[in-house]
């Protein structure tokens, strides 16, 4: 990243004295912002974010990712130094905020254009899923099945069906544009997913049957690996929860809520848990999806 002229450089810095909290963070990133002679709004349409999130973050009101950190500091051209150490006051912020509510380390929230985000940099991307078809193998329709069902649990006090429609279609969209990533060549992406996975049915038989031949299909990508854990395998430990490695830099970790975490020691554990998956794993697909091509296309067929 460019840096900023040297007096940006200064007010960077002294922006950034005291311990790390959201309306330190925000009042640094507010700061900065005016000094470029930017408005909210539009701050926001460079980073894809409201104009209402951006005030919200500025005045310490919204607890910021690091994602959301990187992505405004990048936009506004903050200093390379201070850029990062922005990022770690956020990731010790969220982690903080972690241990209090859950007593778990916590790499901060993660929505799917954090995903966008850091995919856009990743070179190799891992990732191991044991209930549900990786996001970037989905089709849309169960992709907003999965998703409105998530979100009419989560918003079922707060928003009415067609904001959750809106929602999941907003959703929908941004993961069809993170799936165009799959067919360039200088990614690699590597998926491991339970067996459990083709079965478990989140959609109709006829969908889950165009589920299975688009997991197909983009296996025949020659940047692209899927490898199923047969259901006959015995396993030295649960598989507990979906996550996706990208490069050797961070982990998402997909729970009720995803986090991010950057930690080394964490993202070494969870290469070690992709490679015991691995190697636990067929690579032939054709055997496996064949049995549930055969199961869903009877089951779509009129009764």
């Amino acid at each position: 990243m460019d840096n900023a002229p040297g007096a940006s450089h200064r007010n960077d810095e002294a922006a950034r004295e005291g311990a790390p909290s959201a309306v330190s963070i925000g009042r640094t990133l507010g700061s900065l912002r005016r000094e470029r002679g930017l408005t909210g709004e539009a701050l926001g349409a460079k980073v894809h974010m409201s104009q209402a999130k951006i005030s919200k973050l500025e005045r310490g009101q919204l607890t910021p990712t690091p994602t959301d950190v990187e992505r405004i500091a990048r936009a506004l051209g903050m200093s390379e130094s201070a850029y990062r150490g922005l990022v770690t006051d956020a990731e010790q912020l969220r982690a903080s905020a972690g241990r209090r509510t859950t007593g778990r380390r916590q790499g901060g929230g993660v929505e799917q254009l954090d995903y966008f985000t850091e995919e856009g940099r990743v070179r190799e991307l891992r990732s191991y899923e044991p209930v549900a078809v990786p996001g970037l193998l989905q089709i849309s329709e169960y992709t907003r099945r999965l998703l409105s069902a998530y979100l009419a649990i989560e918003y079922a006090e707060d928003a009415s069906e067609e904001e959750w429609d809106t929602r999941t279609a907003a959703t929908v969209s941004l993961r069809a544009q993170r799936q165009e990533r799959l067919y360039e060549p200088r990614r690699t992406f590597d998926f491991v997913i339970m067996e459990s996975v083709l079965s478990n049915r989140f959609a109709p038989p006829a969908y889950m049957l165009a589920q299975i031949d688009r997991i197909e299909k983009v296996a025949e990508l020659d940047n692209v690996m899927v490898r199923v854990v047969p259901r006959t395998v015995e396993l030295r430990f649960p598989p507990a929860h979906g996550f996706t490695l990208l490069d050797d830099r961070m982990v998402l970790l997909e729970s009720v809520e995803a986090t991010m975490v950057r930690e080394r020691r964490t993202v070494d554990f969870y290469r070690r848990v992709h490679d015991y998956f691995v190697a636990n794993s067929e690579a032939d697909l054709e055997p496996i999806l064949a049995e549930y091509k055969t199961l869903y296309a009877d089951l779509a067929r009129p009764r």
